[in-house]
Formats: structure tokens, sequence, C-alpha cells
């Protein structure tokens, strides 16, 4: 990415991958707060499940990393699939955090007033978003960089 940046001749290019860095830096950044954070507040030790985050966020940023120095084929796959687990582990916790509110309301998520009371339960359900929200971001980054 750095070494992109550098070389861009055109305007559009400069800017193109000025927002790559920007975007991947935004990732690094998510990986490694979040990481902190679910190390702050124990979420690991919970049960299995709690430490799912965790790792992902461990991997996550030291991959992210690797790509603002090498974007080639070899890093770029491994990054990109691990944004689409950090995607799908955000989504699935925003999920499980949801239904075990409901289960701890006894109340069904399927009506309104049952998931509005579940989405409002001792669980944050949106904590679990920032983890879909970074891979999101970083899987377009690593989308738009061709093979030169």
């Amino acid at each position: 990415m750095i070494e992109a940046l550098i070389k861009a001749k055109s305007e559009q290019e400069r800017l193109l991958e000025f927002l790559r860095t920007a975007f991947l830096l935004l990732a690094a950044f998510g990986f490694a707060f979040y990481a902190v954070e679910h190390w702050v507040l124990r979420h690991y030790l919970e049960s299995w499940q709690s430490r799912i985050p965790f790792y992902v966020s461990l991997v996550g940023f030291p991959l992210t990393l690797l790509m603002f120095f090498h974007r080639g084929r070899l890093i770029r796959y491994p990054f990109m699939v691990w944004m689409v687990v950090s995607l799908i582990t955000g989504m699935i916790g925003a999920y499980f955090h949801l239904v075990w509110n409901a289960q701890d309301a006894e109340v069904s998520i399927w009506t309104l007033s049952g998931f509005l009371e579940a989405f409002t339960g001792s669980r944050p359900v949106l904590a679990a978003l920032p983890h879909a929200h970074i891979g999101a971001v970083a899987l377009i980054v690593g989308w738009t960089i061709t093979d030169r």
C-alpha cells in the first residue's frame, strides 16, 4: 500500500491509493483496539465462544499490517479470507447476543416487543458488529487491488 501510494502517477490513482491506505489503517486500528478491549474486559475468559472475537482480532491485526508493505497474492488472499471470517464473526456474534438476551428475558426475537427487549438486554448486541464493519471495509480494500 505504501509503495503504491508513493508510486501513483495520476491524481486519480493517488486518491485511490490514499483511500485504500486510509481504510486499511482504519481496519488495523480496529483490530488492535478490539483485541485490547476484549483483553481489558476479560471477554476472552467467559467461555470458548467469547474467545473467538479476541482471536479474530489477534490474527487480523498482523495480517492487516502486512498489507501495508506487501499486497501480492500471497498476503492478499489470506487477508481477504480472514476479513470474511471477521465479517461472519461480527454478524454471528450480534445474533448470539440477541438470542442469549432473549433467553434471559424469556421472550421471542420473532415478535417486535420481544426483539426490542432482547436488543436492549444485558449483552450489547451492537458490540459484535464492529468486527463485521472492519471485515467488510478491509475486504473491499482487498478486492479493489489488482495484480500488476
